[in-house]
């Protein structure tokens, strides 16, 4: 079982954000960062959403230890997609088999 505060204080590091840093982003004391990175303090759903989206990770990416965060480029590629009908998803993908 994942470690909530752990991996806060995991993903903030390695993107080099202070936790007050953090802190001041969400809208909370840095104590309280502190404190749910230390597994003394819970937080809610509504806070970690908030804390992921300022980590710039998604709640599922926060989730998935294994799995690589996506990069930039692919990021807004499946943003772009998601507002495609089926046929133009299916077009692109055939287009990018060719490239292979």
């Amino acid at each position: 079982m994942i470690n909530i505060g752990n991996r806060i204080k995991e993903i903030r590091k390695s993107k080099n954000i202070t936790a007050s840093m953090l802190a001041d982003q969400i809208g909370v004391a840095q104590s309280f960062i502190s404190g749910i990175e230390n597994g003394n303090k819970k937080c809610s759903l509504e806070t970690l959403d908030s804390i992921c989206t300022c980590l710039d990770i998604s709640l599922a990416g926060f989730f998935r230890e294994d799995a690589p965060e996506l990069e930039p480029e692919f990021k807004k590629l499946l943003a772009a997609s998601k507002n495609l009908t089926s046929q133009q998803r299916e077009l692109i993908t055939k287009f990018l088999e060719t490239l292979e």
